[in-house]
């Protein structure tokens, strides 16, 4: 009887044991913590993110200058932390904490990482300062002739190999950072074309058949690990598609650019990942909304993707032709006192609404053109306004630019950024300048009306309304 109770005993303790192992096996941590202290920072979030699927705003103890948060689910990788101008390159993986201690101002002081990726994040600082004392000024470097050039990004491209070998890397991560190296190496040989007719004015400027564009022409467009670490792989992907995008005949560049992703790229998480990205801001401007929606949903297969894109898609339809117009109200005349749309209407005239902001060099390159429509159609039945969209800080920067540049028609100040008007966010505006013409009951024509450049374009469409 002593034995079985033993026996009985010994077998209850087994199981005990091992249902407290199998416990501990799924407990298996599945976060990591960041943390750290941020000298000479005086905002209330600290924002992280990187340029493929995150970005995040983390709680920041003024008091105390430190921050705590738990990060679950991210993809291991190259993550940016902002701090006013300071922006700190880190490395985190999907379970390894990390602490950071930097001066948010003092930006040539190393910052301080405490953790697994020690080594990396360290490396990635000592990479970023010798590449710039490597590469020195863009400009000046792509100014350079062919030999000069391919002289100065091969040490670049060695250097930068050989401070990753000696940086005590992780062996997969080293293997990654010398592809990506290589990667950085052909985005600058893809670029020097393009780049050094800008510095000189040339636009006829080609470069010898014996400069290497072989090297970047060789890359694959499927190799996901890469496009996930890499942001010059990226990059380079990027520039491939859109140079073919280029060769294509197209009404629609957008149109076509998904159509290019589509038959050139293999690999399903980079083809749904280029294709969101462009269609998250193409779909907001695109001609024919159905029509690019269609198809965009007919080539993605990432189910959260199409759903933001169909979130984006419905929300755009409440703008399409002939639906009524969002409203603005009360944004102050640059003339004196203020003026809403509805304001404008009743009238029997068109309002063609330029959006724009000081800031932006596009719409800047566009006012020649719109003060030149403004002469052609004035006295017709069509109001022209221009909405800023400028920070309030910058209102006395508006006012001096309209006075300056002889800024004609109806000039508005909406008193915030496209980012917190209500104006701007019925649009869905993701780009300035964005041009939107109404008709006189109030009713949307077009939300992405031709620009002034688009000279033929606009005056056709204006002479057909019958303005």
């Amino acid at each position: 009887m002593k034995r079985l109770f033993l026996l009985t005993l010994s077998i209850i303790v087994v199981i005990s044991c091992k249902s407290k192992k199998e416990e501990k096996k799924e407990k298996v941590k599945d976060y990591l913590v960041l943390s750290g202290k941020v000298d000479s920072f005086k905002k209330r979030k600290i924002e992280i993110s990187n340029d493929y699927d995150f970005e995040k705003e983390i709680n920041f103890n003024k008091k105390s200058k430190t921050f705590l948060d738990t990060l679950r689910n991210i993809t291991p990788g190259h993550y940016s932390i902002k701090l006013n101008r300071r922006i700190v390159s880190v490395y985190l993986s999907s379970i390894d904490d990390l602490k950071l201690m930097v001066d948010a101002k003092k930006r040539i002081v190393n910052p301080y990482f405490e953790g697994k990726n020690t080594s990396i994040n360290n490396f990635l600082w000592e990479r970023e300062k010798k590449q710039s004392i490597l590469l020195g000024n863009i400009r000046k470097l792509y100014s350079l002739g062919e030999d000069e050039f391919l002289s100065r990004i091969d040490e670049f491209k060695s250097k930068l190999i050989d401070l990753a070998k000696s940086s005590n890397l992780p062996a997969k991560y080293l293997d990654k950072e010398i592809r990506n190296t290589h990667y950085q190496f052909a985005f600058a040989i893809k670029n020097y074309q393009r780049s050094h007719r800008i510095m000189y004015g040339d636009d006829k400027f080609v470069v010898s058949k014996e400069f290497p564009l072989d090297i970047p022409n060789k890359i694959s467009f499927n190799l996901s690990e890469d496009y996930i670490f890499s942001k010059s792989y990226r990059d380079l992907i990027k520039r491939k598609l859109d140079d073919a995008t280029n060769k294509v005949n197209y009404d629609d560049y957008n149109l076509a650019y998904l159509d290019v992703v589509n038959s050139k790229v293999k690999d399903t998480l980079i083809r749904n990942h280029l294709m969101f990205t462009s269609a998250s801001y193409s779909i907001t401007s695109a001609p024919d909304l159905k029509k690019y929606y269609e198809k965009y949903i007919n080539y993605s297969t990432n189910n959260s993707h199409n759903k933001k894109i169909t979130s984006i898609y419905n929300k755009l339809k409440s703008t399409a032709k002939g639906n009524l117009s969002p409203k603005f109200f009360k944004y102050e005349n640059h003339k004196g006192g203020t003026t809403s749309l509805d304001d404008l209407l009743g009238k029997g005239k068109y309002i063609y609404i330029d959006v724009w902001a000081t800031w932006c060099g596009f719409c800047k390159k566009e006012t020649p053109y719109l003060k030149q429509i403004e002469k052609q159609f004035h006295g017709k039945n069509i109001d022209f306004v221009s909405i800023s969209f400028d920070k309030p800080s910058d209102r006395e920067k508006w006012k001096k630019m309209v006075a300056k540049e002889e800024m004609s028609g109806i000039q508005l100040f909406a008193g915030n950024s496209k980012e917190k008007s209500k104006f701007a966010k019925d649009y869905l505006i993701k780009g300035l300048p964005k041009f939107i013409l109404i008709d006189p009951d109030g009713k949307i024509v077009s939300a992405n009306a031709p620009w002034p450049s688009e000279v033929e374009l606009l005056t056709d469409l204006f002479n057909k309304l019958g303005i």
